[in-house]
């Protein structure tokens, strides 16, 4: 099987899974005894500094472990004190359970609104005139599209929070271990990531960096991380995390040229009639790839080609094609060059 899929689930990678195993046999010996609660909060706490450092967050205790983005999302937003009219800007290209967390917030008298952005720069002018003529209370967005990989200027949009006193919130479930990605220049108000897309870590894995509007708390004696690490932790798979992070930081940054990769897929596929590339005007994520098939005979070849070449994808409905199949090719430097070889071969003699 050729896999292209990696935004949805990265291959597990052996070192992980024994790291996993390594970690819960040594506390399946100890247990809850002294020495066992030791080694927990030992193996909790080293696993928050690597990720701290590898992302550049300067205090580790802004660091807490989730399970997934979902609950991650659902645990910030249930710590904001909502006022009826306050309004969320999201955009058209949130997760859809993350998206779910947000649109409940709508029974507390909470305004939704969903921007689709063009360009960058577009996206910013609009926010910016929300933002200074409506009662904005947060900006719930993503950093790098799940549907087409476009990256969504969150830098640029951290300045103008600031500036109006915004909380910004950051889905980055397709940033981190995909794009650079460090916190020593900004500060969102929350990000949170999981372990098993791009940084190749197991289900059940997350982390969510929190900002000053959840570390400012009158409790200083308490580690911010505190109020969203719920119950016991699964110490095995966060230490599985750590370690898929450590390889992560370690590969060598001129392992594949993912750049040469997307755009030898691109110009392969817009040479099919009736494909169309789904992009913006602004940078997109070299390890995804979208298109959308506009004639039945695009979708028709699209579906067989996927069958008779064993391709593992993202097929989903786009917004602005309603009733056409699009698609979502991802990859990271680790899938073979062997099987972008294989489907562009096949698709130059299709």
């Amino acid at each position: 099987m050729i896999y292209l899929n990696v935004a949805g689930l990265s291959p597990f990678n052996q070192a992980v899974q024994e790291e996993v195993a390594a970690t819960l046999e040594e506390f399946s010996r100890l247990l809850y005894s002294d020495e066992g609660i030791h080694h927990y909060r030992e193996t909790l706490q080293r696993c928050r500094q690597s990720l701290a450092q590898w992302l550049q967050v300067e205090n580790a205790e802004r660091l807490a472990f989730v399970p997934n983005t979902t609950t991650a999302s659902s645990l910030v937003l249930s710590r904001i004190h909502w006022k009826s009219g306050d309004h969320v800007l999201t955009t058209t290209h949130e997760n859809s359970t993350v998206l779910k967390e947000i649109l409940a917030l709508k029974p507390q008298g909470v305004q939704i609104h969903s921007l689709d952005p063009s360009s960058p720069d577009e996206f910013e002018r609009e926010i910016k005139q929300r933002v200074q003529t409506t009662h904005v209370r947060a900006i719930v967005i993503s950093h790098v599209s799940h549907i087409d990989g476009r990256i969504l200027p969150i830098e640029r949009l951290s300045q103008l929070t600031q500036k109006y006193h915004v909380l910004l919130i950051v889905d980055g479930a397709q940033a981190v271990g995909h794009i650079p990605v460090s916190f020593s220049d900004w500060q969102p108000d929350a990000y949170f990531f999981p372990g098993h897309k791009w940084c190749a870590g197991p289900m059940g894995t997350g982390a969510l960096i929190l900002g000053k509007e959840f570390t400012e708390r009158e409790e200083l004696h308490k580690p911010s991380w505190a109020d969203f690490e719920l119950g016991t932790q699964n110490i095995g798979l966060i230490a599985g995390f750590s370690k898929a992070c450590d390889i992560k930081l370690h590969q060598p940054k001129d392992y594949q040229n993912p750049e040469a990769r997307r755009e030898a897929l691109k110009t392969t596929l817009q040479k099919h009639s009736g494909i169309r590339i789904l992009e913006w005007e602004g940078p997109h994520s070299l390890g995804i790839l979208s298109f959308a098939c506009l004639s039945e005979k695009a979708e028709q070849f699209i579906q067989s080609f996927s069958f008779t070449h064993s391709i593992a994808w993202k097929t989903f409905s786009h917004r602005s094609f309603p009733g056409h199949l699009s698609v979502r090719l991802s990859w990271t430097a680790d899938t073979p060059e062997s099987d972008i070889s294989c489907v562009l071969d096949a698709f130059h003699s299709a």
